[in-house]
């Protein structure tokens, strides 16, 4: 597992034993044996039962779950409904096991509906990259294992993990499939490998839903506000790249379902650099909102997100 604080006043989740014991690369390591030992089946019930353990543990954590729920749906938010996200985190982590064991063949058995791909196959058609921006939403690794298969070529970012050792191990996860990861840091150097690829044609799959600096604009929710990353508008602008809003959700029968919108085509506004990002963020939240309201138990954030809770006081980040 790997929430973050319990509240936005609480203890940074990085100073926990649990989260400094298991989110290592010893931790994935851990992970992958399991399910060589165990087999898909069993490690499925194990990583359900641990995520299941945690919820009844970390009641705090679960108040925080339930209170980003409400954004989307108060009436759904219930402590069933976080139990249950818990649990479908804890098996998407295992998936890192199992996957690790499969050949390609396997992978693609595991994809079921797949939506909205005339978009995706349009922007590949045209020759220019195209940034493919979800939330932390599903299993969305699996998105670009899946996409390398079927013929688009694929660089995933990331922050950097606690660890160098972390890093590297997701970024070979990745690279068994030639999926390329860029580690996206404070300086300019990330932008500029990022922008080249996409000039070059690349998939560039990015998260948007947690701002990687704490700094982002309030977007509308059904029911509140939370922060969202302008990182995607801007690098779609320096680019000259398409945006197109994906999700990977998994379903009861074990299989995941893969969408992608209509693109969404940045270009400089008269009103201003600000303005511009800020419209285009709005605008891209708002098409990946459904994908968040219909999956609710998958949307995966584990301190209160609430913009206006954060200007009272100080606002946790979970992990990315």
């Amino acid at each position: 597992m790997n929430p973050g604080h319990d509240s936005p006043q609480g203890s940074d989740y990085r100073n926990r034993s649990f989260y400094r014991r298991l989110y290592t690369s010893r931790g994935f390591d851990l992970i992958v044996l399991g399910c060589r030992l165990l087999g898909d089946h069993c490690a499925l019930l194990l990583s359900r039962a641990i995520g299941l353990g945690y919820a009844l543990t970390h009641p705090s954590t679960v108040r925080a779950i339930r209170a980003n729920m409400a954004l989307l749906a108060p009436k759904s938010a219930s402590f069933v409904s976080a139990c249950r996200l818990l649990m479908n985190h804890a098996e998407s982590l295992s998936l890192y096991g199992r996957l690790s064991l499969k050949e390609p063949a396997e992978v693609m058995q595991m994809l079921g509906e797949k939506k909205g791909f005339e978009h995706l196959k349009k922007a590949h058609e045209e020759g220019k990259g195209c940034l493919l921006v979800t939330g932390h939403l599903g299993f969305f690794e699996l998105g670009g294992l899946v996409m390398t298969q079927l013929g688009f070529p694929m660089t995933a970012l990331t922050i950097p993990e606690p660890s160098h050792e972390l890093t590297r191990w997701r970024a070979k996860f990745r690279g068994r499939w030639g999926v390329k990861t860029i580690v996206v840091g404070d300086d300019s150097f990330s932008v500029l490998d990022i922008t080249h690829a996409l000039q070059n044609g690349d998939f560039v799959a990015s998260l948007a839903d947690r701002p990687y600096n704490g700094k982002g604009i309030p977007v509308e929710l059904p029911h509140g506000k939370i922060l969202f990353s302008t990182g995607p508008a801007l690098i779609s602008l320096l680019a000259g790249c398409p945006m197109i809003p994906v999700g990977v959700v998994g379903r009861s029968d074990g299989k995941f379902d893969i969408e992608a919108g209509p693109a969404i085509s940045p270009h400089w506004l008269p009103v201003g650099r600000d303005e511009t990002l800020a419209h285009y963020t709005r605008e891209l939240a708002s098409a990946l909102l459904p994908l968040f309201l219909r999956n609710p138990e998958q949307w995966y954030h584990f301190s209160q997100l609430d913009y206006t809770l954060a200007q009272g006081g100080k606002a946790g980040n979970s992990t990315p």
